[in-house]
């Protein structure tokens, strides 16, 4: 009794100094589909998958919406809505797949951007993955590969914005 105790002290003396701070990230994937068209969407889904794995991975806490049509023109202007905000969402990953003859797997563009004052913090391209064979099981995994490149690279922003959040009390990005 005494031992479980002392445990739970243990452990709530050192959550009092360890400060819990989830971040909270939305993909919003933005899709030129082309001929693709239905492939393309499931295609998306899939590269949103691998967004939300990495970030999942990586500690934050990840959610979505569904892939939406889209241009560049659309991708570069997009700023978070007043249900981001609403949601509690800090940061919002868009995601823009230009689908192409060239392959199943799209290049993508990216950028990070934080909800509170849609400031642009990160931007990006991760190019097309090559699967390694044309089966489905294949495109997926290229698809995944996709998706946690994009929550590699936003993920070490956000992680850098935090720490200097931490540290200054401001935010030096």
């Amino acid at each position: 009794m005494m031992k479980n105790f002392m445990m739970t002290a243990m452990f709530s003396l050192a959550a009092a100094f360890v400060p819990l701070n989830a971040q909270t990230i939305e993909v919003a994937l933005l899709e030129s589909a082309g001929d693709a068209g239905a492939k393309a969407t499931r295609t998306s889904e899939i590269i949103i998958s691998g967004v939300l794995d990495g970030l999942f991975d990586a500690g934050f806490i990840g959610t979505n919406a569904r892939p939406m049509d889209g241009t560049s023109a659309s991708f570069l202007s997009y700023v978070p809505g007043l249900g981001s905000a609403e949601a509690f969402i800090d940061y919002v990953i868009v995601v823009f797949a230009e689908y192409s003859s060239a392959g199943p797997v799209p290049a993508c563009g990216y950028r990070l951007v934080r909800v509170r004052d849609s400031r642009e913090l990160a931007r990006g391209t991760v190019p097309a993955a090559d699967p390694a064979s044309g089966s489905s099981i294949d495109i997926d995994k290229a698809c995944v590969k996709v998706g946690k490149a994009i929550s590699a690279a936003c993920g070490v922003v956000v992680r850098g914005v935090s720490a200097s959040w931490r540290k200054y009390g401001h935010e030096k990005a």
